[in-house]
């Protein structure tokens, strides 16, 4: 049973569509076949850590830059809209260097760095960064530092 998140988070993300609703615009996120119910404008990658699914591989998972864009480990190929449009600077940065620096690295965003603005289907490739070719199925995940994950967002 995945962790209860906060309250506050609670009213930004449910997993379950229906019940109350709550203020706001909310889109499907679909996940390593999870489906989530994520609140417009919401951090990708805080989305799916609050519902223990972590954006990260391996050893990622504890080590990486906490959402600054700067370590490439959250790159994940999205199928939707996603503000901004395009690549951010620290997108443009990041995914031009190894080890993306390929015919693929277009295909990629940071969930770090987009925000949810519609129904999205999310796909996390394997190896260190997710710059391998195949999808990853990782068992629930919870976040090293808690809540002070995505405090900031």
């Amino acid at each position: 049973r995945p962790p209860r998140p906060c309250r506050a988070c609670s009213s930004a993300m449910s997993k379950t569509p229906g019940g109350g609703e709550e203020e706001g615009q909310y889109h499907e996120v679909e996940y390593k076949g999870e489906k989530l119910r994520v609140k417009d404008g919401e951090l990708l990658r805080s989305s799916l850590l609050r519902a223990s699914l972590s954006p990260h591989n391996s050893l990622a998972q504890t080590i990486n830059c906490r959402g600054l864009g700067t370590c490439g480990t959250c790159a994940v190929s999205i199928q939707g809209r996603v503000s901004p449009a395009e690549w951010t600077a620290m997108e443009r940065a990041r995914l031009n260097f190894p080890p993306y620096s390929n015919d693929n690295n277009s295909l990629l965003r940071l969930a770090c760095q987009v925000r949810v603005q519609g129904d999205l289907k999310v796909t996390k490739f394997d190896k260190f960064w997710g710059q391998g070719k195949e999808e990853t199925r990782d068992k629930k995940f919870t976040a090293p530092l808690g809540e002070l994950e995505y405090i900031l967002d």
